[in-house]
């Protein structure tokens, strides 16, 4: 299922206001799904927990949010941006609140930066937060069956890659497979590196550029990864996006789909790459009703 963003005409006429940051106001909704109301208030936030072993090459830290209610709680694991190698997962916080809210626990998790580590390094740390979440259902009432991830831009990336690409992580740090993902979300993603060849962001993440080393690209790729077996994806993207193009998005779209996968793809004719982060709240609210229904938790159908 494809969503778009509507407007109205009044929207459209005054849409040189939107990057004075009216945005909001100057749209309206198409009928939806949303998610129940959110009821649940935070019950404890442990923060700076280190989820990676004493070798790692660096230690992780992820902090924790547990909604006061009954568990065994779904959990979504939290993954910034920032082009791999910047930015903290403090700005995944919002997000956060949000999910407490409606009832999951919440794991915001750190990884390591490019250019100092490389692919994959990024996608063994995500492996290692899955691992910690198993060895610690108990402990914190968290539901090991229900695992979801949500990143967004270099983040979705790598929720995008955890979700779908077996892992090369070697023994004995990890089991050579992790635990299944039940859902994910994944906002103005990069799916297919090498349309972007030179571009230097990923050229440091990757460690080479995309013509020496178009076959790492292409395994670096969440697009070439897809399998009937892939969890069920809601991918969220600006069509002004000029940093990530809105086709990465609507062709790993397509793909999702002619693999088999569940996929819905929402997409805002007026947002960027950096709006879309900012003030993509009608995305989210799409998000966590999709999160919802793949968790067995309540959603209601809103109104136009």
């Amino acid at each position: 299922m494809i969503i778009n963003y509507l407007h109205t005409r009044r929207g459209a006429l005054l849409a040189a206001t939107l990057a004075l940051g009216a945005f909001a106001s100057l749209l309206i909704q198409p009928r939806k799904v949303l998610p129940a109301e959110a009821t649940y208030r935070l019950e404890r936030s442990i923060g700076g927990i280190e989820f990676t072993p004493a070798d790692w090459p660096q230690p992780l830290f992820a902090d924790l949010h547990l909604p006061q209610r009954g568990g065994p709680l779904p959990v979504v694991v939290t993954v910034h941006g920032g082009g791999w190698a910047k930015r903290n997962r403090g700005d995944m916080d919002a997000i956060g609140k949000k999910l407490v809210r409606h009832g999951y626990a919440v794991l915001n998790v750190s990884h390591r930066l490019a250019p100092r580590f490389t692919f994959p390094a990024q996608l063994h740390d995500l492996e290692q937060a899955l691992h910690w979440i198993v060895s610690n259902a108990e402990r914190y009432r968290l539901d090991a069956e229900r695992i979801n991830a949500w990143g967004y831009s270099s983040g979705a990336h790598l929720v995008a890659l955890l979700a779908s690409r077996d892992s090369d992580q070697p023994e004995p740090r990890v089991p050579l497979s992790s635990p299944s993902l039940r859902a994910v979300v994944a906002g103005g993603i990069p799916a297919d590196l090498l349309k972007y060849p030179d571009s230097g962001i990923i050229n440091r993440f990757i460690g080479g550029n995309g013509n020496d080393l178009a076959s790492v690209w292409a395994d670096a790729s969440p697009v070439n990864h897809v399998s009937k077996d892939d969890p069920p994806v809601l991918l969220y993207h600006g069509k002004l996006d000029i940093l990530v193009g809105a086709d990465q998005s609507s062709k790993y779209y397509a793909a999702l789909r002619a693999g088999g996968v569940d996929a819905e793809l929402y997409l805002h004719d007026w947002f960027g790459h950096f709006g879309m982060f900012l003030f993509g709240g009608d995305a989210e609210a799409h998000a966590i009703a999709f999160l919802d229904r793949y968790n067995a938790l309540p959603t209601t159908l809103a109104q136009p």
